[in-house]
């Protein structure tokens, strides 16, 4: 069986820069985070109009299909009234 070998002490100085850019990474995550944040809320607006436009347009042209159809039954029933 082996025997442990106890750890060396690390430097203060290290032990201080490692926490330090821990401490950095933390802070500039966050900063980013927000700023990417606040980006994608323009983008969100701008694809919810475009979002909005898109789905009038389509509800449009499958009403018109609807109709198309419709009065297309209507000529094969004999009927005179069409939509």
């Amino acid at each position: 069986m082996a025997t442990a070998v106890p750890p060396k002490v690390v430097s203060p100085l290290i032990k201080f820069g490692r926490y330090s850019a821990l401490i950095a990474g933390l802070i500039y995550g966050r900063s980013r985070y927000n700023s990417l944040v606040e980006k994608e809320k323009v983008i969100q607006v701008e694809e919810n109009k475009i979002r909005a436009i898109r789905d009038a347009r389509l509800k449009a042209e499958k009403e018109s299909a609807v109709n198309v159809e419709m009065n297309s039954l209507a000529k094969d029933f004999g009927i005179q009234k069409a939509v």
